[in-house]
């Protein structure tokens, strides 16, 4: 299969069929994926503007039994905050093995690409503007690119039923999560600009 032909069939797949957990694409970053895929020689596979997540691990470590217990693409405004701190600590109290972690991803985007120069010269503007964690995984029907931004927050606050940090800390995880994603959300803005040049 040709680029001009995958990039038709994967654009109208993801139309149809989004796969995502919201089922569309996140608002920071949809003028970008936009801009992305009106380029002829690019188009985007997937993507994430980054996230703020309370996530339950059980003691088996196993992805698919992990459970989201507060989950936002969005910033956690103040007068969610003490709702937020409830929920965790209601599911604390309701699990008694396991670990949870408060964790801010960054943005994440797979872009295609129809040659190697192309995705050359798009990691390396990526990178220019703090889209560090980059990468080339595929060549053969398309140069596929995996951009994600250094803005990230990982901290266990809960392990065995037991909370493991004071709630003013959980405070903090959420301003400095907040801050973290806004930071990201203004290199979203660089990359369209970078892409506009393309």
């Amino acid at each position: 299969m040709n680029f001009d032909a995958d990039k038709e069939k994967t654009l109208k797949r993801m139309l149809l069929n989004d796969k995502s957990d919201k089922g569309s694409v996140d608002k920071p970053i949809q003028k970008l994926v936009n801009l992305i895929n009106a380029k002829e020689d690019y188009y985007t596979l997937s993507s994430c503007s980054g996230r703020i997540v309370l996530l339950y691990i059980p003691d088996t470590g196993k992805k698919r039994e992990a459970e989201f217990i507060v989950r936002t693409h969005d910033l956690i405004k103040s007068s969610k905050v003490k709702s937020v701190i409830k929920e965790l600590l209601n599911y604390v109290n309701y699990n008694n093995d396991g670990s949870i972690w408060f964790k801010q991803d960054p943005p994440i985007v797979h872009i295609g690409s129809r040659t190697l120069k192309q995705a050359s010269d798009l990691l390396r503007n990526a990178r220019t503007i703090g889209f560090k964690r980059n990468g080339l995984f595929e060549v053969e029907k398309r140069f596929l690119m995996e951009l994600v931004s250094t803005e990230r927050t990982d901290a266990i606050i809960a392990q065995d039923g037991k909370l493991l940090v004071p709630e003013e800390y959980i405070k903090t995880l959420i301003e400095v999560g907040n801050k973290k994603l806004e930071q990201s959300w203004t290199k979203i803005k660089k990359l369209e600009a970078e892409i506009k040049k393309l």
